[in-house]
């Protein structure tokens, strides 16, 4: 429920598999104190 993957095509089955198979998802969450940098 909470990532809606039908808004982008994606089913979810029962055992919470994402189909098609090379699909990806991730629940990103940021902590206040956490150092953030960019690789070059």
């Amino acid at each position: 429920e909470l990532l809606q993957p039908e808004r982008i095509g994606v089913k979810l089955s029962e055992e919470f598999q994402l189909h098609p198979e090379q699909s990806t998802d991730a629940i990103v969450i940021h902590h206040p104190e956490a150092k953030y940098f960019n690789a070059r």
